[in-house]
């Protein structure tokens, strides 16, 4: 029976966590939830970790918090990119490469010789 029970609360957790199931309407409906929203509260949990990038010891706000890792998330995005895109276009190069070639030669043909391509036959 535990195994039955666990594995229920397993299914119910999994399906709470989906956001393309019933919590969709609630967590992604901006003009129903926003009057639901709470106001920011100060966050006198983290003062030391948020103390340099606030205003005051006492009076700070959840945006001082979220920007700290927003600018280093800025700062090391062109970093990783140009570390990442190399091995990226390496690794899919092969796989990618017979699709876009059998997905893009009809388009391409079509375009660039338009005098190859059949004339329509006009009946009087």
């Amino acid at each position: 029976m535990f195994k039955f029970v666990a594995v229920c609360l397993m299914l119910v957790a999994s399906a709470a966590a989906t956001p393309g199931l019933a919590a969709a309407p609630l967590a992604y409906s901006a003009p129903f939830a926003a009057p639901l929203a709470a106001a920011p509260i100060a966050a006198a949990y983290s003062a030391p970790f948020v103390a340099p990038y606030a205003s005051s010891y006492n009076a700070h706000s959840i945006a001082h918090s979220a920007a700290f890792p927003a600018a280093v998330a800025a700062y090391t995005a062109p970093v990783a990119a140009a570390y990442t895109a190399p091995v990226a276009a390496r690794l899919a190069a092969p796989i990618a490469a017979p699709f876009a070639a059998a997905y893009a030669a009809p388009f391409a043909a079509a375009y660039t010789a338009p005098i190859a391509a059949p004339a329509p036959v006009l009946l009087k």
